[in-house]
């Protein structure tokens, strides 16, 4: 397997005040692996430490110790680190641009930072002002242009130079919930047609169970715990649940249940709670194993489980 980011024992610390000055650790012992052509979540509250780690990949902070590796270069430590973050980009939730320039300049500022030709900058300046939907504002200046507008703008920025690893800190925030469903599509589409890996920072729980393939979440600067998002609900017993409610309450439920993906039971004389993986996959086979011991079945709910519950579980 192929990583884009390989991250060991990563720590950052930040000195606060001036008088009585104080140290924070904002990360600490970090180990991170982020396979090619994933999408990356990191998770966790506010002041968790996200945006200093994606700082620190993007090169825009130094950590105070350990190593980061970028499609295999380690990029504090080799003559080769500028070619790697020539193929990065970043995109704040809180974007911040030259105020008095419009949405046209202010990429085309940024495609002269990276190099382009006026040729290819103009081409993809108009190509990227389509896609994310701000062609009509292309002459309004950023400071005249509402959160999500600015937000898109940003996002089209982060786009500019082809990047082969693109880092998104916080790209929904405050977003309407129409903006937020388009800029995750546009995400999708990127990922889709040309490959690129992406690392996410969010406490949005539903966005990262939509868009990544694999998660991390992170409070006070420590992991406390990483992998798929199935993986995560099964290791927790967070899996879906599924309540049935018997019609004839004169017929004993099984005492055992043997199917896939089973998770967690409980068994009355009227009804059962079960937690599985996945209750779509699940719920024929319990069903035909409730049935073969002639229950008959008034009622079922389904609960699904989603990465909110682990949050919720960590943050107690």
């Amino acid at each position: 397997m192929r990583f884009a980011v390989q991250i060991r024992n990563l720590s950052k610390t930040y000195v606060q005040g001036f008088i009585k000055k104080k140290k924070k650790k904002a990360l600490e012992k970090i180990d991170l692996d982020v396979p090619e052509k994933t999408i990356y979540g990191i998770l966790g509250p506010n002041g968790a430490g996200k945006t200093t780690l994606l700082s620190i990949i993007a090169g825009i902070l130094l950590p105070d110790k350990g190593s980061v590796k970028i499609f295999g270069v380690d990029v504090h430590n080799s003559v080769r680190a500028k070619e790697v973050y020539e193929k990065i980009n970043i995109s704040s939730g809180h974007a911040n641009f030259l105020w008095s320039m419009t949405v046209k300049e202010n990429l085309s500022y940024y495609a002269m930072l990276y190099g382009m030709s006026k040729k290819e900058r103009e081409h993809r300046i108009e190509e990227l002002m389509e896609l994310f939907s701000i062609t009509s504002y292309k002459d309004v200046k950023f400071e005249e242009l509402s959160t999500g507008t600015k937000q898109r703008l940003s996002l089209a920025k982060a786009f500019l130079n082809n990047p082969y690893l693109v880092l998104l800190d916080e790209p929904t925030v405050g977003l309407d919930p129409d903006v937020a469903i388009g800029i995750r599509e546009v995400i999708k589409h990127f990922h889709k047609k040309k490959n690129i890996t992406f690392i996410i920072t969010t406490h949005n729980m539903d966005e990262a169970e939509m868009l990544c393939d694999e998660v991390m979440f992170i409070f006070g600067g420590n992991i406390k715990a990483k992998g798929d998002p199935k993986s995560l609900k099964k290791e927790m017993k967070l899996g879906d649940k599924i309540h049935i409610e018997f019609q004839d309450t004169d017929t004993a439920p099984p005492t055992a249940l043997h199917i896939n993906g089973l998770i967690d039971m409980s068994i009355y004389h009227d009804h059962i709670s079960v937690v599985v993986d996945d209750h779509s996959l699940r719920l024929a086979e319990l069903i035909t194993e409730l049935t073969k011991h002639g229950l008959k079945i008034k009622r079922i709910e389904i609960e699904e489980a989603d990465l909110e519950d682990v949050f919720i579980n960590f943050a107690r």
